[in-house]
């Protein structure tokens, strides 16, 4: 069976002494992730949990994390990732839909969670002396290394995936085995990565590429390097890739320029790097054209997916290549563009993207509404992008799920903030949009329109948004005004008041 566990299993038959995963100065053989996992999985039965209890995983990136991704895997737990930016009221949301029965945290995060520790079992990795008796490394260090007896099948819920909602609430994305085992193997083949490669998770592992990147590693016998910093630096990023000779990455566009220039400059080797993935925004042909170049031995990847889908279409650029498409559908996908009647529009015609193959998730976890509008009868699967295939089959987005913003790599659903502006009783009205940013991508931007008689000062909206929100999710400026532009419906028209933003900047 295609289960995560059974894929660290094998490799640590085939590699046991071979480097696994390395973060800092600290280095795990598979047979140690293999025998640590085994641990882990046994301390969490010691704690009472059964098959398919759902466990909150608020650890920054580390050899702790990746470890209790592979143990929940062999014990049938089901992972619930959470996002170490959000403030307390979006982790107990996400804890309390999830249903989640225990939370496993980094101790440098114990101040954030009283409020959990009402509800739930909290445990701390890196050591715990205010109470040894919740040190949960403690604890599995006591357990035997021998595998455990439990029966997971590869239909069997992994992980549960946050995904910001378009609604104003998160939804979870409920991912098997098997579909990210496939995922796994679907790269695999595709980008030709082997045994003998050197990997460089970049990104922080509560989310799904770094998820997916790691078991891709283990699950084909490489080295997996583990971003070591809890602040990110592009500097360290390039010490890292000097140091460990890094052969395949996944880079967020933000970063692409830092790695040209720095490669221009003589500042990184180019001759190790052979495999180059980025999504999330389109290349222009002059960077495009520096990487390239910069990196000789370099495949230049741009992936589309989502943390439903996983990855949906892939295309390698090349000098003089196509630019703006996201290529042809990965091995085993299937990607198909429809109407408002969900039925095929014609070649060339824009519609919304469905894509159907064996990496899709299962569900949205406890919400069968959402589940029921995202997918087609067919078994195809819509996240709201919007787009067009060619005659050809290649596939191009023209505008991303709904009314999406990007910091820095960090998904930003405009409903969730402007909920919390709403929340204001003096706010009739708010808008959320994403202007440009040179180092971030996008930043956000909000305008609100006050009820009638009301007065009240930005220091009260920014006091709100902090509490309420991640750091990513803050709008960097909220203005008052007069008036947004309004639909039939009554509603606030984004893509309107985005050019209302940008009109009233630039002229200013």
């Amino acid at each position: 069976m295609l289960t995560v566990g059974q894929a660290l299993e094998g490799s640590a038959r085939r590699y046991a002494d071979k480097v696994a995963l390395v973060f800092g100065n600290q280095t795990l053989t598979y047979r140690q992730v293999d025998e640590t996992a085994n641990q882990m999985a046994r301390a969490f039965y010691s704690l009472e949990l059964e098959a398919g209890d759902r466990v909150g995983l608020l650890l920054p990136n580390g050899l702790s994390m990746a470890q209790a991704y592979f143990a929940l895997a062999k014990a049938g737990l089901v992972g619930v990732p959470l996002n170490l930016r959000w403030q307390p009221s979006e982790i107990m949301y996400a804890i309390s839909d999830a249903q989640v029965s225990m939370l496993l945290a980094d101790r440098d995060l114990a101040p954030m969670l009283n409020q959990a520790e009402q509800f739930l079992p909290v445990y701390y990795t890196g050591g715990y002396p205010e109470d040894p008796t919740h040190d949960f490394e403690a604890l599995a260090g006591e357990e035997s290394t021998e595998p455990m007896d439990v029966e997971v099948q590869e239909s069997d819920p992994w992980v549960i995936v946050y995904t910001s909602g378009t609604t104003g609430k998160p939804k979870g994305a409920v991912r098997s085995h098997y579909s990210n085992v496939i995922i796994a193997l679907t790269l695999v083949s595709e980008l030709g990565i082997t045994a003998h490669d050197v990997g460089f998770a970049i990104l922080p592992m509560f989310h799904v590429n770094s998820m997916w990147f790691v078991t891709l590693s283990l699950a084909v016998g490489a080295t997996c390097v583990i971003y070591p910093h809890r602040a990110f630096h592009p500097q360290h990023v390039i010490e890292e890739m000097n140091q460990h000779q890094v052969t395949y990455s996944m880079f967020v566009p933000t970063l692409l320029t830092f790695l040209a220039d720095a490669v221009e400059q003589g500042k990184i080797d180019p001759t190790s790097l052979r495999v180059m993935m980025t999504s999330s925004a389109p290349l222009d042909s002059t960077l495009r054209d520096r990487l390239i170049r910069g990196f000789p031995n370099v495949e230049l990847y741009d992936l589309y997916g989502a943390s439903e889908y996983g990855a949906a279409t892939l295309i390698r650029h090349r000098l003089g290549g196509i630019l703006g498409s996201v290529g042809f559908p990965a091995i085993g996908q299937e990607v198909r563009v429809l109407d408002d009647q969900r039925k095929p529009v014609d070649p060339g015609v824009i519609g919304e993207v469905f894509v159907r193959g064996p990496s899709l998730m299962t569900e949205y976890w406890r919400n069968p509404a959402a589940t029921q509008e995202a997918f087609t009868s067919e078994g195809f699967l819509t996240v709201g992008d919007m787009g067009y295939l060619t005659a050809d089959g290649i596939l191009y987005l023209v505008d991303r799920k709904k009314d999406m913003i990007i910091v820095a790599g960090e998904n930003v659903y405009p409903t969730e903030v402007e909920n919390v502006l709403l929340s204001h009783p003096a706010v009739a009205l708010a808008a959320v949009v994403g202007v440009p940013d040179a180092r971030r991508g996008e930043r956000v931007a909000a305008m609100v329109v006050l009820r009638e008689g009301q007065t009240l000062a930005i220091a009260e909206l920014d006091e709100l948004c902090r509490k309420d929100l991640a750091d990513y999710k803050r709008p960097y400026a909220i203005e008052v005004v007069k008036e947004l532009p309004l639909g039939p419906t009554s509603k606030v028209v984004r893509r309107l008041a985005r050019e209302q933003w940008m009109a009233s900047h630039v002229s200013s």
